[in-house]
């Protein structure tokens, strides 16, 4: 994975060769990968309940057969998912199967603070690029919380009908959120009314595993079939590949 200067690629709908740069040679299976504000370090967290940090240029630079992260922070839990603060580059938070959502400060590595809302595997979570102190997480208890690092507990929560698969904060608007479901349906929630969403994206015939915007109104979708999907959030359509 690269950092998000690739991300254009995917707008062309060509299918392109990829050549890997680097090979971490874990042997264990990583759940996410996550790049800091600036490119420079790079996280990965799965089964092994220990994130690692990574330095970007020293991994690719670098020609050795085993990669030393610069950092290491063991958690209690399998971890499902990283989300790196867009705007504080020593923070970096975490979603685990016990449906734990942490955050941590990779500088002195210690977690600075701990929910524990969510009932079962919280499967990810997102920090807004907008409001640096709001996160969302999304958990197979059909439920999507809100965090601020500055309160203890959730500010908004949203109860759903099936799993929650995958949020992403729309990177325009810190009152914008996506939510991929079990349900075949992505989620579009303006956070001020939740009552209902803002606009449902259907079309999928299984679920919507992970979702992700390339700019403040194009949103990516994957299914579990194997499909990919683009919509227009600001017109409430599907956009041709």
């Amino acid at each position: 994975m690269l950092p998000a200067k690739a991300e254009t690629l995917g707008k062309t709908g060509r299918m392109v060769d990829c050549v890997p740069l680097l090979n971490l040679g874990t042997g264990i299976f990583i759940s996410s990968i996550e790049f800091d504000r600036d490119d420079e370090l790079f996280a990965t967290a799965g089964v092994s309940r220990c994130i690692k940090v990574f330095e970007f240029a020293c991994v690719v630079n670098e020609q050795v057969n085993v990669q030393c992260p610069v950092v290491e922070m063991s958690t209690r839990s399998k971890l499902s998912c990283l989300s790196w603060n867009k705007c504080t580059k020593n923070q970096i938070a975490s979603s685990d199967y016990d449906g734990i959502v942490t955050v941590w400060d990779v500088t002195t590595r210690q977690s600075v603070m701990e929910y524990e809302e969510h009932d079962k595997r919280a499967w990810s979570l997102d920090f807004s690029r907008t409001e640096p102190t709001m996160l969302v997480s999304g958990s197979d208890d059909c439920k999507v919380k809100i965090w601020c690092t500055r309160q203890e507990a959730s500010v908004v929560n949203i109860e759903m009908k099936a799993n929650i698969c995958s949020v992403k904060y729309n990177p325009g608007s810190s009152f914008h959120v996506a939510v991929g479901s079990a349900d075949h349906h992505i989620h579009y929630y303006d956070l001020r009314n939740v009552s209902q969403p803002l606009h449902i994206f259907s079309g999928r015939r299984k679920a919507v595993s992970y979702i992700k915007f390339l700019s403040n109104h194009e949103l990516a979708s994957a299914s579990t079939n194997s499909t990919l999907r683009l919509w227009d959030v600001k017109q409430n359509i599907p956009v041709s590949l």
